[in-house]
């Protein structure tokens, strides 16, 4: 698992939210098939109405396999308790956002579908919005106006954070379409969206490595994290970066930030 498992009321907020809807919008629920391949045939069958809408569909040469690693969107349906049971195999995974919005969902389709593969320097990649740790970075890099192409006339995007609880980004309604595609990003909003993967790509290499993963993931995540800024506070070098990640893992993050940086002092002296 990725994030902490989801807390109790997570699906009862949906219900909440879904009944307080003003006239004329709906609520759509966006995944990121990629942590589940082929949990959309699931979703599919959970619906008793509408279709799913695989994001992936509008990429060239799109195979059966890239269409189960797809984020899709599809309408919340109230009281559905099937597709109640399918969310919950969602649990401990950044895979769910829901998102308020007066867009039919064939414009909402084509308008998140969009922004799935940007454009940097001239490369192409695929930026993972609907990844949920990757979700408020992203947001907070891009332009105003990007974020407004993005989130269209959606009065409330929420997603499932990494403590299993939901979050809100801060949108401002807009009906502007996406002027180009690719999307464009300058060096800036790309440095900071790798700046905003690090303490995840670390975890990831020391799970390679063996090393021990204490508490929950948001725990995890918080200790890496914090270890990356003294890091780089303390202007340590780059390559025992993950070193000292994995020293504050093992160390339970060494207390407050003064134990820890004279832990940081001790361990560096060592090496």
């Amino acid at each position: 698992m990725l994030i902490d498992n989801f807390e109790a009321d997570c699906l009862e907020n949906l219900e909440r939210w879904v009944s307080d809807l003003s006239e004329g919008s709906y609520l759509y629920l966006l995944i990121d098939g990629v942590f589940v391949p082929g949990i959309r045939h699931a979703f599919a069958a959970a619906l008793r109405h509408g279709p799913i809408s695989l994001l992936f569909e509008t990429l060239p040469s799109c195979t059966h396999e890239t269409q189960d690693v797809s984020p899709f969107i599809l309408r919340y349906e109230s009281g559905n308790e099937s597709l109640h049971r399918v969310l919950k195999d969602c649990s401990g995974w950044p895979m769910v956002s829901a998102l308020e919005t007066s867009e039919t969902q064939e414009q909402l389709f084509a308008r998140l579908a969009a922004w799935c593969v940007v454009e940097n320097d001239g490369q192409r990649f695929n930026l993972r919005y609907p990844d949920t740790r990757r979700l408020p970075g992203i947001f907070g890099a891009l332009s105003l106006e990007q974020r407004g192409q993005l989130a269209g006339p959606a009065t409330c995007w929420r997603y499932i954070g990494r403590a299993g609880s939901w979050h809100a980004l801060e949108i401002e309604a807009s009906g502007n379409p996406a002027k180009e595609r690719p999307q464009k990003l300058d060096d800036s909003q790309f440095g900071k969206m790798v700046d905003d993967n690090a303490a995840d790509e670390a975890i990831s290499r020391l799970k390679y490595r063996g090393c021990p993963m204490p508490g929950t993931p948001s725990q995890t995540h918080a200790i890496v994290s914090r270890a990356l800024a003294l890091a780089n506070a303390e202007v340590l070098e780059s390559e025992q970066h993950l070193d000292w990640c994995g020293e504050c893992l093992m160390r339970d993050g060494f207390g407050d930030d003064e134990a820890a940086l004279l832990a940081l002092a001790k361990w560096r002296a060592d090496q």
